[in-house]
């Protein structure tokens, strides 16, 4: 979750307080039980307590903006007895909590980074998907609001959240952009422009919000917000007070959203809210061609036997290790978050599971690998057809144990099938070359993932997998036909 001290602009403060004000002005009662998802340094926090919140889970994925937050925030939110401090993933507290919210709030989540190198995905990711605002949608009580803002600086981002929220809640969004545009069309360029957008099933505020716009066309809120405590904001014109002129107050109002064209919503298996169609960026695939230019190159140069034959085997071992690594980070960074810590968890387990494999191969020395490869499949089509998404609800050390066993079970299969293979070689060399210049096409075949999303992607390198298993020169002889 990004950094967000009591000192952002004007703008953004506006935007902390104005669901309370809306609901306020509308004629609802206040927002008893809020959940805040990137409670940051507490600027949604202090806000929901000041406009009656009797309860606020605040969920913040970086302990270190959390206590930052407590320490210098000069209204003192976290240290409220109202408040509940999660430090979580959004996501995963999301499923595991049994609470039921008048209003929920996507608050700034936005990371503006990359989480991994092994993937296309942000920090927030997995919060913006069809499968996590069903989630939300089920922790809302009857008439529950849910409130998401930043600065999505594409047009058509703001149409696919409003599509998502359309198709989860059964109705049309409330779009509000500040400062205020009549309509938000997809070739929009939104730069430095926030946008509120509110949404719930059958929702009587979010109702009576509508018809107050409809009756008064605008939504006053002045630059010091201590002035709305004690007015109500709906009017043509902006509030007639002395000592304050009509560049004191900014103007909400809905904005009309065009959707046309956005068929493309994001998923748990397709998370990339920023790519708008399923497509690998031009950036992508020159990435992809110079990778595989410079080790070919580097191939032809550098290898000391050029008459020999690459193990297939090993080749087709490396690439589908490779699509394996990057599936468990993915995965797991839905289940327990996208952070670097969680990366770090994944990558020692991944070495402790070769570890694992090697002492087995040394202990038992197998002799034949067909029951290591039915494993290994079957391993595999358990991390197709069962979503990462149904452990969230398991609670702690479940979540972790099962989740683990499904997505490192296939690490220890195929580590088996690579150590026997490697123990039998009388050509160590070439086959651990043949087993990296696989793991450089497996690296390659990761952008795929924008294309056909991360369960297909599994499904290749089970092919990769497939094709281990045949001998090497059947594996040559149909290499060299296709």
């Amino acid at each position: 979750m990004p950094i967000k001290l009591w000192c952002k602009s004007k703008r953004s403060d506006r935007l902390y307080s104005l669901p309370h004000l809306l609901n306020r002005d509308a004629g609802g009662q206040p927002f008893e039980n809020v959940l805040i998802i990137g409670a940051g340094s507490g600027n949604d926090v202090s806000a929901a307590l000041a406009y009656g919140a009797k309860h606020v889970d605040a969920v913040e994925i970086d302990p270190a903006i959390y206590h930052l937050g407590r320490a210098e925030h000069a209204n003192r939110p976290y240290q409220d007895p109202r408040v509940n401090v999660h430090i979580d993933d959004g996501r995963s507290f999301v499923r595991k909590t049994h609470q039921k919210y008048d209003l929920v709030i996507y608050a700034l989540v936005d990371s503006l980074v990359l989480h991994s190198g092994y993937s296309s995905l942000r920090l927030e990711s997995f919060l913006f998907t069809k499968d996590a605002f069903e989630d939300i949608a089920a922790r809302l009580r009857p008439g529950g609001v849910f409130a998401v803002y930043n600065v999505f600086r594409q047009g058509w981002i703001v149409g696919r959240i409003e599509r998502m929220s359309e198709e989860v809640f059964g109705t049309k969004s409330l779009v509000i952009s500040l400062p205020y545009v009549a309509s938000i069309r997809p070739a929009d360029q939104g730069f430095g422009r926030m946008t509120l957008i509110l949404s719930g099933a059958n929702a009587p505020i979010l109702a009576a919000i509508r018809q107050r716009f409809e009756q008064h066309q605008s939504f006053w809120v002045n630059n010091r917000l201590a002035v709305n405590a004690s007015l109500n904001g709906f009017g043509p014109q902006p509030p007639a007070i002395a000592g304050l002129t009509a560049s004191d107050w900014k103007r909400i109002a809905p904005s009309t959203i065009d959707t046309t064209a956005i068929n493309q919503l994001p998923s748990d298996d397709w998370p990339f809210l920023y790519l708008r169609e399923k497509m690998i960026p031009g950036l992508n695939l020159r990435s992809m061609a110079l990778i595989a230019g410079l080790s070919l190159a580097m191939i032809y140069m550098f290898s000391p036997v050029r008459r020999v034959r690459p193990n297939w085997r090993m080749f087709f071992l490396g690439a589908g290790f490779m699509l394996l690594e990057t599936k468990s980070v993915v995965h797991l960074a839905l289940l327990f978050g996208s952070t670097w810590l969680v990366n770090s968890v994944v990558f020692f387990a991944i070495l402790v599971m070769i570890l694992a494999s090697n002492l087995y191969v040394l202990a038992l020395k197998p002799k034949k690998l067909w029951p290591y490869y039915v494993l290994l499949v079957a391993s595999l089509a358990i991390n197709i057809v069962v979503p990462m998404s149904k452990f969230l609800a398991l609670p702690g050390w479940e979540e972790v144990t099962v989740s683990c066993a499904v997505v490192f079970a296939p690490i220890f299969f195929a580590g088996i099938v690579f150590g026997t293979l490697f123990r039998d070689s009388s050509q160590p060399d070439i086959d651990f070359g043949s087993n990296i210049a696989g793991a450089i096409l497996g690296g390659l075949c990761e952008s795929l993932s924008l294309v056909i999303g991360f369960n297909y992607l599994v499904a290749i390198a089970v092919v990769f997998y497939l094709l281990s298993a045949v001998p090497n020169r059947s594996a040559a002889a149909l290499t060299t036909a296709a």
